[in-house]
């Protein structure tokens, strides 16, 4: 029975963040500067992601772009540097922006991804509401608001 239980917590605790910490982390509203708002988001995204472009002036950074393949799992490049694609494989990069609200900041992240088409030269672009965009793109934007939130929270406004 302890085995049953113990199988029970460990599938609860891999399903990722609830919809309460997502909604949580995607309204949270911070008191500290922009700039520190910005370093404790690139940490937190360093964790599962290589940083792309940074530009601090205007508070935003993008994670580099990754392939996916349809179903979400990473495809990483094999020998030659070469990415085995295929039809609906993804191409993601999340872009991260410090905004200004009238409580102090907040953390916007906007999915950029383009899709692979069977028999087209150029992919797609997905935009963050296209009904093509799979649900585990909005899975990671997710993951990473909830990411950013627990590393910034003792920063965040009350509610």
């Amino acid at each position: 029975m302890k085995m049953l239980w113990l199988v029970v917590a460990l599938v609860v605790a891999a399903c990722g963040p609830s919809n309460a910490e997502v909604k949580v982390a995607k309204t949270a509203q911070y008191t500290a500067a922009a700039g520190t708002l910005f370093d404790l988001a690139i940490q937190a995204a360093q964790r599962d992601y290589k940083i792309g472009e940074v530009d601090p002036e205007g508070a935003q950074f993008a994670t580099d772009p990754q392939f996916y393949s349809p179903e979400g799992g990473r495809q990483s490049a094999g020998a030659g540097g070469f990415v085995n694609m295929s039809p609906g494989s993804i191409l993601l990069s999340l872009v991260v922006e410090i905004v200004k609200t009238e409580r102090g900041h907040a953390v916007v992240i906007t999915p950029k991804s383009f899709q692979v088409i069977s028999g087209s030269p150029k992919p797609r672009e997905l935009a963050p509401d296209d009904p093509n965009l799979p649900g585990w793109v909005h899975g990671r934007v997710d993951s990473l608001a909830v990411a950013i939130y627990e590393a910034a929270k003792q920063h965040a406004a009350a509610p």
